[in-house]
């Protein structure tokens, strides 16, 4: 949970349920069974996320990682993952809310134009 915590974008949701633990040593003095933590579904809205890399950062499992290349299928939802190439040429026909044409990746960020 430290990456859905620590996310400061909130784009990360996580879906997990306990479960009673058959590996957990007994202990005379327990009142309840010792349970485990089951990951039922684990999301990342990558049209919210800012690729800050944060999550990457606090995650101790090392479960996200930096790849150059797409989720090999089998592996997920892979034909939901497009690369930088394929967002690039997707601009030209990007549009904003308002229907005016979205900055282009050779103008300066934050609506500055060009003179």
């Amino acid at each position: 949970m430290l990456c859905v915590r620590e996310c400061p974008d909130w784009c990360i949701t996580l879906q997990a349920h306990s479960e009673p633990d058959p590996d957990a040593p007994a202990y005379s003095n327990s009142r309840r069974q010792a349970t485990k933590n089951v990951l039922d579904q684990f999301t990342i809205d990558f049209g919210q996320c800012m690729w800050c890399g944060i999550c990457i950062d606090v995650c101790p499992f090392d479960a996200l990682f930096w790849s150059d290349s797409p989720m090999p299928a089998g592996q997920g939802k892979a034909e939901l993952i497009y690369g930088i190439d394929a967002l690039a040429a997707s601009l030209p026909s990007a549009r904003r809310s308002d229907g005016t044409a979205a900055p282009q990746k050779d103008e300066p960020p934050s609506g500055r134009r060009k003179k």
